[in-house]
């Protein structure tokens, strides 16, 4: 009696969501003036997203209608924070994040439950199943967007010591800091994009106006990592004190250098302590039954001969 009074209910509830969602794609304001305002609104409050001008595609569009069911008010900054951390960077970005989680928690029951009906039967506690699944479903966009931050940071961690000798030779050769930023954003294109957008993506606020150390301290924040904070900090002390950059920049990037050799070697150290577990639980016993499982079975048969 319970399974067909919660499979109608969910679907129910997904219904009206997509309703809503599609009515209010339906009765959006389609002014282009209002349309390139708004945009322009979202890009100057959110600098760096990656689709200036363009109209996000429909089901964004509906994903991000759908999110506007979760009040998001008090967290919207720090959402915003983290997806752009993790690369996205649309002015929807927030909105699409919430609504993939509210179609993924009602989704993952209606599946459940429609597997259950099909098969004719239940499988398992289905009101059980149907809770576990929806909190299931509501994290796991959560879940990604933490992987791909935890990926973009260090693939950024990683090749901006290279991206500093760069500079340092574009900066040496004669170059301004933008030009240089420009250059090495060209360069690393093939290597290492994430990076190589974020320093493009600076050049061109510097271009559009905004101050260098400004423009700066957005890269820093978009990133979140702890050596372009440095960096940034000592760019922007070169740039009041009027110290040579090339110098500054040649020093911080041997310091970075060695601390992601002490890093490569720290993560050494941890090796031996992370093989302990696979060695001593998967391994070792297994050359345990190799080595002495023939003295055991010799060892069963004398004493079954000697009785």
């Amino acid at each position: 009696m319970m399974l067909p009074i919660v499979m109608s209910l969910l679907i129910f509830a997904a219904i009206g969501a997509a309703s809503y969602a599609i009515y209010l794609h339906v009765t959006t304001e389609k002014s282009p003036v209002a349309v390139r305002l708004r945009e322009l609104r979202s890009q100057y409050a959110h600098a760096g997203a990656a689709s200036f001008g363009e109209r996000p595609p429909l089901p964004l569009k509906m994903l991000a209608d759908l999110g506007g069911f979760m009040p998001s008010n008090e967290g919207r900054n720090a959402l915003r924070t983290g997806l752009v951390r993790a690369g996205y960077r649309r002015p929807d970005a927030v909105m699409v994040f919430l609504g993939s989680k509210l179609l993924l928690a009602a989704l993952l029951p209606v599946v459940w439950i429609a597997i259950g009906w099909i098969a004719a039967r239940p499988v398992g506690n289905v009101f059980s199943w149907s809770v576990v699944l929806a909190i299931v479903g509501f994290y796991i966009p959560t879940v990604f967007i933490a992987v791909k931050q935890a990926q973009r940071h260090d693939e950024i961690l990683s090749s901006l010591p290279d991206a500093l000798d760069l500079m340092v030779v574009c900066v040496e050769a004669g170059l301004g800091v933008a030009a240089a930023l420009q250059r090495v954003a060209v360069e690393l294109h093939l290597s290492s994009p994430e990076l190589s957008d974020e320093l493009a993506l600076v050049n061109q606020q510097m271009q559009t106006g905004v101050s260098r150390t400004d423009a700066l301290r957005n890269l820093a924040e978009r990133t979140g990592v702890d050596d372009i904070y440095s960096l940034v900090a000592m760019l922007i002390q070169t740039d009041r004190l009027g110290t040579s950059v090339a110098q500054s920049l040649r020093a911080h990037a041997d310091s970075m250098r060695t601390r992601r050799r002490q890093r490569a070697e720290q993560l050494a150290r941890k090796a031996s302590i992370k093989l302990a577990f696979p060695l001593v639980f998967l391994i070792l016993p297994a050359l345990l039954v190799v080595i002495l499982g023939p003295a055991g079975v010799q060892l069963a048969r004398a004493l079954a001969s000697g009785q």
